[in-house]
């Protein structure tokens, strides 16, 4: 199951406007900068892109597989501690506020969390649960 990351509209907002300021920067750079103008904007275009529409998470045989444009994370689902609903803004393979959090065994606080924004939150909570049987329940 694979599923896109949910996306905020302010987040939107903000790669838009920078593709656009990428885009202006380049439209105003003086003759003699033009190249070194047009390789850099590039490069910030393609990473910014590549995280705007490569950000996903799938649940595969034995790990959730999280991708953000050119990151990644490996998360076996014997290795889930707890997973919860949240909302905040801590940096992570997410691009809405409405997330997941995934606490590993075995890990720090920042080493071992991870938060994901899943379009289906709710579906793929439910299913990420039935995948992971080391959970500790709280009371």
């Amino acid at each position: 199951m694979r599923v896109k990351s949910a996306i905020d509209w302010w987040i939107k907002i903000l790669i838009w406007l920078i593709f656009a300021i990428l885009i202006g920067s380049t439209l105003f750079a003086s003759s003699d900068e033009v190249t070194t103008v047009v390789f850099v904007n590039l490069l910030l275009f393609a990473f910014l892109a590549w995280i705007y529409w490569g950000t996903y998470y799938e649940l595969k045989e034995e790990y959730l597989y999280c991708a953000s444009g050119p990151f990644f994370e490996r998360i076996p689902y014997d290795r889930i501690k707890s997973i919860r609903l949240t909302e905040n803004l801590f940096s992570s393979f997410a691009l809405s506020t409405k997330r997941l959090e995934i606490r590993q065994h075995g890990k720090g606080f920042i080493t071992g969390t991870t938060y994901i924004s899943p379009t289906k939150r709710q579906e793929f909570y439910q299913e990420l649960i039935k995948r992971c049987k080391n959970l500790e329940i709280k009371e």
